[in-house]
């Protein structure tokens, strides 16, 4: 159950890291100009504490990614990360200033996500006994 908490808390950085990022690059200049967005950045124009947070999120979630190595296998990790998706497709929905939309399409992807880490954490045979 250890390495489960850690693997959700990993999601849930991630999926806020995400978001943050998004935010950062609606609001910064474009990379593909590097030294305005350097001067963005040194001035901290807005964005740049998200792009900060969002960094740092990517780094303390794959310490809680590498904790829950430790205590959960390789293949319910990863499914549990999939999580993410769904989570980064919600707030998008949500958070004010998104331009993402609901749908159908979307709707359908989360519950194949939702059924399929359900499937794999569904008991094996030798562990029901």
């Amino acid at each position: 159950m250890k390495g489960v908490a850690w693997a959700l808390c990993s999601v849930l950085l991630v999926s806020v890291a995400q978001l943050l990022l998004r935010h950062a690059m609606v609001n910064l200049p474009p990379v593909t100009d590097p030294l305005t967005l350097l001067v963005a950045l040194k001035d901290v124009a807005p964005g740049t504490g998200a792009l900060a947070l969002g960094l740092a999120g990517y780094v303390v979630s794959m310490g809680c990614w590498y904790l829950a190595l430790h205590h959960l296998a390789l293949s319910k990790a990863y499914a549990l990360l999939s999580l993410s998706y769904i989570l980064v497709w919600g707030a998008a929905l949500i958070l004010p200033g998104s331009s993402d939309s609901f749908s159908w399409q979307g709707l359908a992807g989360v519950c194949f996500i939702v059924l399929g880490v359900r499937v794999i954490f569904l008991p094996t045979e030798s562990r029901r006994r």
